[in-house]
This record gives C-alpha cells, sequence and structure tokens, in this order.
C-alpha cells in the first residue's frame, strides 16, 4: 500500500461520539493540522494512490475538527483546504465516476460553508487592515459576522448532516466504493502512468482558461484560479515539483483578485447592516474597485506569458 505520514485513525470513530468528545474538551488537541505529505510506492497501482491520496485528505479535515470547534481560525482554513483537495482529486477522477453524486454534493455543500466562515476570516485579516483601515463600529460589525459564521460551522459540525457527510465518506473510503468492477478504469495501472496523464490535462486545462481569459468577466479569472489550484494539488499529491513556483505565484496574484471581488460583496452586506456607515463603506468598496483596476492588467499579462 502507498504511505501517507498524517494518522487517518479517527475515521473509524463514530462522527457523533467524535465531535461529542471535542464538545466536552473544545480545547483537546486543538491546533490546526496541514496536509501531511502523499507517499507513494514506485511500484503502485494507481487505485493505491488514490486511496492514500483520499485517506490523507479525510485525516486533515478530521485532524482540524478539535480547533474549529475552539474557534481556531487557521484549523477553520485547513480544514477547507482538506476540502478542495478532495474535490480537486475528484474532479481529476471525474471520468471514472469514483464518487456517488449525492455524496459529492454533499462535499460541495460543506465547501461553500466553510468558505463563508473563511471569506469573513480573510476579510479582517488581511483585506480591511490593506484599506488603510475602517471606523471601529465597522471592524466590530465584520467580527461579529465572522464570529456567527465561526458559530455556524461549529453547529454543523455536531449536526446530522454533516454527521452523514462524514459518515459517507468513511464508508466510501474504506470499502473501496469508488471502485466499479463492472466498468474499465484505471486503478489496477501503474499509478506513475496514469498521474501523468492527469497532470498534464490538468496543465492543458490551465493553458486553455488563461488562453480564453475574457477580460471584462471577473468569472474568467475565477475559473482559471480554480484550474491553477487543482493542478497545484494534483502536483503535490503525485511529487511533481515542475511548475510549482509558476503556480504558487499564479495563485497569489489571481488570489489578491478573488479577494478583492469578495470582500466588496462582504462591504455591502456591511451595509445592510450599518445604514448609517454606508458613506465610508462605499468609500471602502471605491478603494477596493481602484486596487482590481490597478492589478487586473498584471494578473492577466502573468496568466498569458506564464501560464
Amino acid at each position: 500500500m502507498a504511505r501517507f505520514e498524517l494518522s487517518y485513525r479517527n475515521l473509524n470513530i463514530p462522527w457523533q461520539a467524535y465531535t461529542g468528545t471535542m464538545r466536552t474538551h473544545p480545547t483537546l488537541f486543538a491546533h490546526a493540522v496541514s496536509a501531511a505529505p502523499v507517499k507513494i510506492r514506485r511500484t503502485a497501482r494507481f487505485g493505491e494512490a488514490f486511496e492514500a491520496i483520499v485517506r490523507n485528505c479525510l485525516a486533515q479535515v478530521h485532524g482540524n475538527v478539535p480547533g474549529v470547534l475552539a474557534g481556531d481560525i487557521e484549523s477553520l482554513h485547513q480544514m477547507r483546504v482538506g476540502v478542495r483537495r478532495l474535490r480537486a482529486l475528484l474532479s481529476a477522477a471525474q471520468s471514472w465516476d469514483p464518487m456517488p453524486e449525492g455524496t459529492a454534493g454533499k462535499l460541495r455543500w460543506f465547501g461553500v460553508e466553510l468558505g463563508r466562515a473563511r471569506n469573513w476570516d480573510v476579510f479582517l485579516e488581511s483585506t480591511l487592515p490593506g484599506l488603510g483601515g475602517s471606523s471601529q463600529p465597522v471592524e466590530a460589525m465584520a467580527r461579529e459576522l465572522a464570529h456567527k459564521q465561526h458559530v455556524h460551522i461549529e453547529h454543523l459540525l455536531q449536526g446530522p448532516r454533516c454527521k452523514a457527510l462524514m459518515e459517507e465518506l468513511a464508508l466510501w473510503s474504506t470499502e473501496r466504493l469508488w471502485r466499479d468492477p463492472a466498468r474499465i478504469q484505471p486503478w489496477d495501472k501503474d499509478a506513475r502512468k496514469v498521474s501523468k496523464a492527469l497532470l498534464r490535462r490538468a496543465r492543458e486545462r490551465v493553458a486553455g482558461r488563461a488562453r480564453r481569459l475574457d477580460t471584462a468577466r471577473a468569472e474568467s479569472l475565477h475559473r482559471l484560479r480554480i484550474a491553477v489550484k487543482k493542478e497545484r494539488y494534483l502536483r503535490e499529491f503525485f511529487g511533481s515539483s515542475s511548475r510549482s513556483q509558476v503556480l504558487a505565484d499564479a495563485q497569489e496574484v489571481l488570489g489578491r483578485m478573488n479577494d478583492s471581488r469578495v470582500a466588496r460583496d462582504l462591504l455591502r452586506t456591511l451595509e445592510d447592516h450599518l445604514p448609517a456607515h454606508t458613506a465610508e463603506l462605499s468609500f471602502l468598496e471605491g478603494v477596493l474597485a481602484g486596487q482590481q483596476d490597478e492589478c487586473l492588467p498584471k494578473a492577466i499579462r502573468f496568466a498569458r506569458r506564464k501560464l
């Protein structure tokens, strides 16, 4: 079997009992857990590699439960990364239908919920200070809304919908339900050959998105950013260091554009809660718009020349 470094023992514990323990002892092992490297044997079949990566991603999600329940911002970020890494793997293997649509849909839902909380964290940690600061009422309301999102995530982790998702993922992984013996699939092929094909497709997808960039549509840059992130995750999974710096730089450039886009939406949300501060919030949105206009040509040049 392929080896992975981060323990996955928690997937064998019923989710309700696991989160119940964390609720009783909220600071027990409450620290952020980053992705561990995935080690795959040189002679491994692709099914072994796929299984190791799945377990690695789910271990990252489970490992951050204590920190999220304790209100740790970085733990929530790392939990979201674990979900996104798993979804990147599933996207690369989507032609083989590795996961039932119902479970995949729940995983998408969970990622969106984590993203909403993370957006507020980024807004408070970097975006708002980068605008030169704000008045005390604006910052206080932003912190209150961010806190509500974290409490919402804590409730989700302890609720029936998340419990059902985690149990489905555990069953899907431990019983290897991603295999379909009735279909011709790559699970018994050389992992190195299959991974090379997946990486080539991921690179071609990024290049295609870069060529087709529509400067009039923010969604075009957003889709390129997602494609870049997926290629980067795949290269990390399979130990391919080529293009790693280019992809990291692209993620940073495109990420700043996306953070600004999201922040403008959050400023409008703040307007709904602070009508007396509409002028201030409109000014901050204008500053953000100016920053976006300044960064857009750089992002487009980078994408077309480097990707």
